[in-house]
């Protein structure tokens, strides 16, 4: 089994084993390129800061909102954020 790269070559053992010599040799080919990066994670909402709010749930509605986290990819937080967004566009506030 193998890997293609964008320009179409492929990834060999070969080819991993002398990046790997290279990286611990210090000496890897190509441009170190300068990021920026902040500390911490990035923002989930760029418009808005976001608050911890702590309450108490039923122990039984745990596995029914892990559940439906796991499917949908997301967090118990995104859930139930998207939980609250949902019910205030209900009402209507």
């Amino acid at each position: 089994m193998g890997y293609t790269k964008k320009d179409g070559s492929v990834v060999t053992d070969e080819w991993m084993d002398a990046i790997a010599d290279g990286a611990e040799a210090d000496s890897l080919p190509g441009k170190a390129v300068k990021t920026e990066t902040n500390a911490g994670r990035p923002r989930i909402f760029e418009d808005d800061e976001l608050e911890a709010v702590t309450f108490k749930i039923r122990k039984s509605r745990l596995p029914m909102i892990d559940s439906a986290t796991e499917k949908a990819g997301g967090s118990r937080s995104d859930f139930l954020r998207e939980a609250v967004d949902e019910k205030l566009e209900r009402l209507a506030l």
